[in-house]
């Protein structure tokens, strides 16, 4: 009797100890990957191991295996990077497609973003071709330029071989001759004024004859050319100066085929050169007026050069100045002003200064030093004005962007 009491009491006492034990976690479970709990071979919870997804970045790792991002640093795992030397993220290769950047050449790829070439051909990179329709390699525009064919007008361009017209301007393709130039023997002919291409290249004239709107006609005068209908001096027409078709600006003269300034307050214009009349001797008083050995002009008057009346002042050689205004002797004898490229050197009040910029020409660094270094007909940066600058693509020509 006291045997068949024990036996239940000891099976009660074992099903106790098993309780206890399963309690205080002691019984080891199957993974599982979806149950909340870390546990089997799982790295963290429900991720990593051989069973189980793999983890996130941040997420709990022992290997690489156990990560998205196939990186295990220092037990945890860490985001993707386009320089750890493995294909992850949105990678399409090693280190190289997706947002990394374009894949080389037999780089894998998904897209033609994939490819630094920008071609994608059955999930491998292709190398630049002058056929794929994409500008790539050292082209310079698509499937022309840099080794390629010549590219066409307004294309891209580093040279003159990169472009079919041989004329590459500020980065694209220009005409070699602009309109209304033509390419005539190797160079740029008017055809409407050449009397050797009058209308078209080779086309010449008859001697005798000149070309005027493309048409052979009657020569112009001596010492005149045919410029549209009429016969001009090109060397003091300001509508066309040295050449047809070359107008001075507005306010400015023709010398001798160049457009020179007005002259500044005080002068006049003496054989091209803009002179002083009141104290010139070679123009005293007015242009061609010279004085006669031994006289100075004061005041625009020849009188002996033995002393000089106040405000003038004796520097020499017999000659009276005025230290106000002579820029040679500019607030004393021998105080030259410097030269002022582009503009008039003067002397106003004993200081030296500048006339107005010649026509064409501007101070747009407003550095006296170097007068009016800025020539607006053709510079990029000031076009016609100081600021006012032309696109990449385009060239100042007379003042106007284009």
């Amino acid at each position: 009797m006291h045997g068949l009491l024990k036996r239940p009491v000891l099976l009660l006492a074992i099903a106790g100890g098993l309780s206890l034990l399963a309690a205080e976690g002691c019984v080891t479970r199957a993974s599982s990957c979806t149950d909340g709990v870390k546990n089997g071979q799982e790295s963290d919870v429900d991720c990593g191991g051989p069973e189980c997804p793999l983890c996130a970045p941040s997420g709990a790792c022992l290997v690489n295996d156990d990560c998205v991002t196939k990186r295990c640093v220092r037990r945890q795992c860490a985001a993707a990077s386009c320089a750890d030397g493995l294909r992850n993220g949105d990678e399409t290769d090693v280190d190289c497609g997706g947002a990394c950047g374009g894949c080389g050449v037999d780089g894998g790829c998904a897209l033609a973003r994939d490819c630094a070439s920008g071609v994608c051909v059955q999930a491998r990179c292709a190398a630049p071709a002058c056929d794929d329709q994409v500008r790539n390699g050292v082209e310079t525009g698509v499937d022309c330029g840099g080794g390629c064919s010549g590219c066409p007008l307004d294309a891209g361009c580093r040279r003159g071989a990169d472009c079919a017209s041989g004329a590459c301007l500020d980065s694209a393709c220009v005409e070699r001759c602009r309109s209304p130039l033509v390419a005539c023997d190797a160079g740029c002919v008017d055809p409407r004024f050449d009397p050797s291409h009058c209308g078209a290249c080779g086309m010449a004239c008859a001697a005798g004859l000149r070309c005027n709107g493309g048409q052979c006609g009657l020569s112009c005068p001596s010492g005149t050319v045919a410029c549209g209908p009429a016969c001009v001096d090109t060397t003091r027409d300001v509508l066309n100066c040295g050449l047809c078709g070359l107008p001075c600006e507005f306010g400015s003269r023709c010398v001798d085929g160049g457009c020179a300034p007005l002259c500044g307050t005080g002068q006049t214009a003496c054989a091209g050169e803009c002179v002083t009349t009141s104290r010139d001797p070679l123009h005293c008083g007015g242009c061609g007026m010279p004085c006669a050995p031994g006289q100075v002009c004061t005041l625009g008057q020849c009188v002996p050069a033995a002393g000089c009346a106040a405000p003038l002042i004796s520097c020499g050689g017999g000659r009276c100045v005025d230290p106000r205004f002579d820029p040679d002797n500019c607030n004393g004898c021998g105080l030259g002003c410097p030269p002022t490229p582009n503009a008039t050197r003067l002397c106003l009040g004993g200081m030296c200064t500048r006339s107005e910029c010649n026509a064409g020409f501007a101070d747009c660094n407003v550095m006296p030093g170097d007068g009016c270094e800025t020539n607006l007909r053709t510079d990029p940066m000031h076009c016609g004005g100081c600021g006012v600058f032309c696109l990449p693509t385009q060239q100042c020509d007379a003042g106007t962007c284009g």
